[in-house]
């Protein structure tokens, strides 16, 4: 019922809105906005190259969500959400703010074409999001920070640990 109201009062003219009885308006009221959904404390994204490369995305929220997409090369195609407890997202921001991540340059590349790049976006609650696109000359804190998070992610897109 609430939905013919809503169309009838879509094609009436705006003069005949305003005549109809206060009751049938305030039932036509729209529903407000649902919450928004909190921001990703961290994204971790393996780009392709023109190789075998593992393409995926990790989208990390501080509850332990994390909504992962798998591109190329990565046994997980296709878009999950998966989980991770509360305290692991903890440790890889922590890990990020030791290593100074929030003071890298925004950019580690050359000019070879065909390389990988990793981008990760760390935005611990309350603090200015930072994001870092790396593909050569990474410094080694960066190729530290790189290499733990894959060492934590990859599983999760379904690719063993290379030890």
């Amino acid at each position: 019922m609430r939905f013919l109201l809503w169309l009838l009062l879509l094609t009436l003219p705006a003069c005949a809105q305003k005549k109809m009885p206060r009751a049938s308006r305030a039932a036509t009221a729209p529903t407000p906005p649902r919450a928004a959904q909190p921001e990703p404390v961290l994204v971790f994204q393996r780009t392709p190259c023109y190789g075998t490369c593992p393409a995926y995305t990790a989208t990390i929220f501080a509850d332990g969500r994390v909504e992962y997409e798998g591109q190329r090369f990565v046994p997980v195609v296709g878009k999950r959400t998966l989980s991770l407890p509360p305290t692991k997202v903890a440790a890889l921001l922590a890990e990020a703010q030791r290593i100074g991540f929030s003071q890298l340059d925004e950019r580690y590349a050359g000019n070879t074409s065909d390389l990988p790049a990793t981008l990760i976006k760390v935005h611990p609650a309350g603090q200015p999001a930072k994001s870092v696109f790396a593909e050569e000359n990474i410094p080694a804190n960066l190729q530290g920070y790189i290499n733990y998070l894959k060492g934590q992610l990859d599983p999760l897109a379904g690719m063993a640990l290379k030890e």
